[in-house]
């Protein structure tokens, strides 16, 4: 969800995005008929059509387990004022957006920046293996391609570790730990079974 105030979580993520400036909520407008997360060439397009500028930045999520930046381009108008022009899943009246001026967009795909803010080591792990999802996925070549097209080792890699993640996510909502029964029902404890398999292949890949 989109936060609601800039608390102590949010300040350490702005932190790690390494801006200068300022987070502010900007209004959402979407293109009606456009392609949801298509931000870049929406707002070149907005930018060719109507003047203004595309501003780079990142826009800050938060969740149960943890606060999460996203690179995002808004549209500047030539008034002035930000707009998020690009559709997303769910309607929103605004987001919150921090402008990153030494950004640069290049065509390939941006890694989230995640920050766990409970405490729970299984968050941690749930973040590594998004990290080591986004690296095979984007390793080489594949950072611009839209097709994802794998085979051997890395396609073993990618669907166990895509399927650990809402195992991950469950054992933390639950509150469960590294110590806590595996939710695969092998009884035994998650470090030993499904964890020592999950981070061995985040350390792999």
């Amino acid at each position: 969800m989109v936060p609601s105030e800039i608390t102590d979580e949010i300040r350490l993520l702005l932190s790690e995005i390494g801006s200068h400036e300022d987070p502010e909520y900007v209004k959402c407008r979407p293109n009606q008929n456009s392609p949801q997360n298509e931000c870049f060439p929406l707002v070149v397009e907005r930018v060719i059509a109507g003047g203004g500028e595309r501003i780079l930045g990142w826009q800050i999520w938060q969740g149960q387990l943890l606060v999460e930046a996203e690179f995002h381009a808004v549209w500047k108008t030539p008034e002035g004022e930000l707009i998020d022009i690009t559709p997303k899943p769910i309607p929103l009246e605004r987001i919150l957006f921090v402008a990153d001026y030494e950004a640069k967009y290049e065509g390939r795909q941006v890694n989230n920046i995640r920050i766990n803010i409970t405490g729970n080591p299984i968050v941690d792990e749930f973040i590594a293996v998004h990290n080591a999802v986004f690296r095979i996925e984007n390793k080489g070549k594949r950072s611009l391609q839209y097709e994802l097209s794998l085979s051997g080792r890395e396609a073993n890699a990618h669907q166990k570790l895509s399927a650990a993640k809402p195992l991950l996510e469950m054992m933390a909502l639950q509150g469960q730990t590294r110590n806590s029964p595996c939710l695969c029902g092998s009884g035994k404890k998650y470090k030993v079974c499904h964890g020592k398999i999950i981070r061995k292949l985040i350390n792999d890949f």
